[in-house]
């Protein structure tokens, strides 16, 4: 702020502009008298400590310059410019420049030659007042050839005799320049400046970011690791030059974390050094940061950022590489195996693959290659995500894969497909915790007990399966919710299971399923004997229901599973008088999807059909089971909900026979075979 006693010492117009500035205002090209009145001063405000000012109010009313007087204009700009000496006018002045950019050809030359005038060590300018204009050349250059052959020439003479405070800003303009245009000789030009002292962190710094850039575009391997192994080096002596060094130790700590992923090292290993590189980012963010840096400084905090996110997805990828199998699969693949396998272009954003991609792939490939749990949930995961947008990706990941499997003659020969029942088995141990030997002890416990299962499935159950399944797979919930596809499978996995168990049982092999059949005294069972009933056998397969839950929807749900947040209700009724499918989604399907308000939009009805005594024997279980959606009026999702009917008022089969007898049925008679 100019003090206002330097008022007397200012001429008019600085004086009007300055108290325009102090009234809150903004200045315009006519508050000071025209273009006309600024050229007969021109000379004088170039000097001034306002002079960025009166440039921006010039710059402001570019578009609006007549053609007549564009000459006068754009000689103005440059006259400014010219006369600027002091490193604050001279920041200002360049940024407001670049930001009214483009001008007319002629008017870009003389500004791009007045900054590299400047920046000569001729011009008798303060070291920083140089390397700021040598930083406004730079950004006319990034996308003019001719200004880059000029500028490359220029920082091909910087030599170690120039100023020091210069010779560290040209040092990051130098290497900046290098991972745009890849010009060898300012290695050289580089490895110079680094034996200077006094900015040998800048120039070591720089060098490491070369040789780093040199390897992730390199397509020979053994080229390729020699310039990592070089940038390692530079970036060490950069760290070893400072006290504060935390740009340096990220980038040499990343180099550390890629070779140790490449080289299987332990968890603990990978743990400590993505720690140090996080502590490192946020130093970096928190005190580096400036809203006033460069747009090419800011790409450079940019890149540090997805280094960090790449180390902690490699950190927390490794961890789940060591796991027999996932808990939850499409998290692990999408957001860690694909990303790390494309870390290139999806966490540092480049534009095509490179040697980062040789150091990563082969441990995640032979890794997976060697859980065959992992192997088949990356195969699933790409069965039902075809139109995925990595989904190529996956496709070359479990070809590799595949292909380590089959050189290999032991067990991880076997096709992907055995790996089917050890898959959710294994993850739901690595959850436990539990030691390698009782990992693999319950496991086969486990796993001998779900195949047993499986083979006593019928055609009939698996049929019912497949219908329910196909109803729901496209539905939102269900395909975007781990959990929800889970908790949905699980409950109709039991309550089939239940209703088969239920037509098969009978009461003298089971007293407690009376409720099911014809009582002599004529009563009618009620919800709650099914409730129960069904209640007990969810008890035998998990300890999660909850049951006559309150409080869900402002009414009642007779049995809830929880998992983690989410929920799934099944709502119990008994039918007396119209038991068709339609009349019972009419009937409950409001209350049974009124439960759905705040969790998973698919559920399920369970009732105990007491419309007719069952003369003719119970339906079969196909008949039983039926998925119905509900489209609720000023909602734009289908809600839907599994209605599955349980026969009650049942007759033992000897009881039929009577009752057939009774009914003036008689037998139907063998004919004789007569013998000839």
């Amino acid at each position: 702020m100019v003090a206002s006693s330097s008022l007397k010492i200012m001429s008019p117009l600085e004086c009007k502009i300055y108290e325009i500035l102090s009234s809150g205002g903004t200045p315009f090209l006519a508050d000071l008298g025209g273009l006309d009145a600024l050229s007969e001063v021109a000379n004088e405000i170039s000097t001034s400590m306002l002079m960025p000012t009166f440039l921006t109010t010039l710059l402001r009313e570019k578009n609006n310059a007549s053609i007549e007087s564009l000459p006068l204009y754009y000689s103005l700009i440059t006259t400014m410019l010219k006369g600027a000496t002091q490193d604050f006018v001279l920041v200002e002045a360049i940024d407001s420049l670049d930001s009214y950019r483009p001008f007319m050809t002629q008017v870009e030359d003389d500004i791009f030659m007045l900054l590299m005038q400047k920046a000569n060590k001729s011009s008798s300018l303060s070291g920083y007042a140089r390397a700021l204009s040598l930083e406004g050349a730079f950004r006319w250059a990034i996308q003019n050839r001719r200004y880059q052959l000029r500028l490359l020439d220029f920082l091909l003479g910087i030599d170690s005799t120039e100023d020091l405070i210069f010779l560290a800003h040209a040092s990051k303009i130098i290497g900046i320049s290098y991972s745009y245009w890849h010009e060898k000789d300012l290695v050289d030009t580089l490895q110079k400046i680094a034996e200077v002292d006094e900015v040998e962190y800048e120039a070591s710094f720089e060098l490491g970011m070369s040789y780093l850039a040199n390897a992730l575009d390199e397509p020979n391997h053994i080229e390729a690791k020699a310039f990592l192994s070089n940038s390692f080096t530079w970036f060490k002596k950069a760290e070893a030059s400072s006290e504060t060094t935390p740009e340096a130790s990220l980038y040499a700590d990343s180099i550390e974390l890629l070779i140790a992923f490449n080289e299987s090292k332990g968890i603990q290993e990978l743990d400590a050094i993505r720690k140090h590189i996080h502590q490192c980012s946020f130093e970096i963010q928190a005190w580096h940061t400036t809203s006033s840096a460069p747009q090419w400084l800011g790409i450079r905090q940019f890149q540090t950022a997805c280094w960090n996110d790449l180390a902690c997805t490699l950190d927390s990828l490794s961890k789940r590489l060591s796991e027999a199998s996932w808990w939850e699969p499409a998290v692990v693949i999408e957001q860690q195996v694909l990303t790390v396998y494309n870390a290139g272009r999806v966490i540092l954003k480049r534009d095509k693959d490179g040697f980062l991609e040789s150091l990563i792939r082969p441990r995640i490939k032979n890794s997976i290659a060697s859980r065959e749990g992992q192997a088949y949930l990356v195969k699933q995961w790409l069965l039902h995500n075809q139109d995925h947008e990595q989904s190529l990706e996956a496709r070359t990941l479990l070809a590799g894969i595949e292909e380590i499997m089959l050189q290999d003659p032991g067990p991880r020969g076997r096709p992907l497909d055995a790996a089917a029942v050890w898959a959710p088995v294994a993850a739901a141990l690595q959850k436990a915790q539990c030691s390698e030997e009782t990992q693999k002890k319950i496991g086969d416990l486990i796993a001998n007990a779900f195949v047993y299962s499986l083979d006593n499935l019928t055609e009939s159950e698996i049929s019912i399966y497949n219908n329910c399944l196909d109803s729901v797979e496209s539905h939102e919930d269900y395909k975007n919710n781990q959990r929800c596809a889970r908790l949905f499978g699980t409950v109709l996995l039991w309550t089939v299971r239940f209703l088969r168990n239920r037509l098969e049982v009978m009461q003298q092999d089971d007293p407690s399923v009376c409720y099911l059949f014809e009582q002599e005294d004529g009563n009618i069972p009620k919800e709650s004997d099914l409730q129960n009933d069904y209640y007990r056998w969810l008890c035998t397969q998990s300890a999660s229901g909850e049951l006559e839950a309150t409080n869900i929807g402002g009414g009642r749900a007779d049995v809830v599973l929880k998992e983690t947040g989410e929920r799934i209700v099944i709502e119990i009724k008994r039918e007396e008088v119209d038991s068709s499918f339609e009349a019972l989604a009419s009937a409950y399907a409001s209350q049974a999807t009124d439960y759905q308000n705040t969790s998973i939009r698919l559920g399920f009805l369970l009732v105990l059909d007491l419309t007719t005594p069952n003369s003719e024997g119970t339906p079969h279980i196909r008949s039983l089971v039926h998925t119905q959606d509900i489209q609720r009026n000023r909602e734009d999702f289908i809600r839907k909900i599994v209605i599955i009917k349980v026969p009650g008022r049942r007759r033992r089969p000897s009881d039929l026979t009577k009752l057939a007898k009774a009914n003036g049925r008689k037998p139907r008679k063998i004919p004789k075979v007569t013998k000839e």
